[in-house]
Parts: C-alpha cells; sequence; structure tokens
C-alpha cells in the first residue's frame, strides 16, 4: 500500500485537488482525513461553476462527490477507479453557498471498494452520492 503522498502524485492534475501550477483549471480543493475511513473538503461556489443561473451545475457537484470518494481511497493509500456512481439532487446549490464535502469507505472486499459522499450547506445534505470503485491491475495508474 502506498502513502496517501504518493498516490496523490498519480493524481497531480486533476481538475478537483490539482495544484493551480500542474492544472490551471483546478478547484484546488483540499481534503483533510476525518476519522480511519472518511474525508472532508470545503469549497465555496462560484459563477464560473454555475448550470442554470444562480445554481451549482448537477455535472460540478457529481464530480466534487466524486473526488471526495476518491480521496478517501487514496488516505488509506488505495489507488481506485469509479466504476458506478449514483447521484441523488436533494436540493439545489446556489451560487455563493460555502459546502462541505464528505465522504467515508462502507466497505472493501477483494480490490472493490463502496463509498458514500455528500455535499453540505451548513448542516443540509443537498448532494448525496453511492459508488463503487475498483483497484485495477499494477501499473494502470502510474
Amino acid at each position: 500500500m502506498s502513502s496517501y503522498q504518493d498516490c496523490k502524485q498519480s493524481h497531480s492534475q486533476c481538475v478537483v485537488c490539482g495544484d493551480a501550477k500542474q492544472n490551471p483549471l483546478s478547484l484546488q480543493c483540499k481534503f483533510f482525513a476525518d476519522g480511519d475511513n472518511q474525508v472532508v473538503g470545503y469549497h465555496k461556489v462560484t459563477q464560473q461553476l454555475q448550470g442554470y443561473n444562480s445554481f451549482l451545475h448537477g455535472g460540478v457537484a457529481s464530480t466534487l462527490v466524486d473526488a471526495a470518494m476518491t480521496h478517501c481511497l487514496l488516505m488509506q493509500g488505495i489507488k481506485a477507479l469509479t466504476a458506478e456512481m449514483t447521484v441523488r439532487f436533494i436540493v439545489p446549490i446556489k451560487v455563493g453557498d460555502a459546502i462541505k464535502i464528505v465522504a467515508s469507505l462502507v466497505s472493501k472486499r477483494l480490490g472493490m471498494y463502496q463509498l458514500e459522499a455528500a455535499l453540505y450547506v451548513e448542516d443540509t445534505a443537498c448532494v448525496t452520492a453511492k459508488a463503487k470503485f475498483i483497484q485495477p491491475r499494477s501499473g494502470v495508474i502510474d
């Protein structure tokens, strides 16, 4: 198993969490461990991320929960790819909202990982997601 920093190197140009020097379009989100199997991150929704006027684009919301789940695995030294994800949009998120992004590992078995994530505004879960990740053969993710 690799360290978090080693895993992040293979993720350094990510549109969500990449360094601005490596990807100027990155949202530069930072994720932090919150217990053994959970991560948390924060982001303020800007106008560049809107779909319908004044609302966060659903694809961006989906990307944020996917990235949080990825970091949940990276924190444990696991490089895995999203195999399936179901997203539920509960409450629209507005431009200007400060969102809390939470992801947790639910189960793991033979290179398959099940995770859950959510986007919160204040204490309201606005978007929830469940996903399966798979660990590819060695060498697929450098």
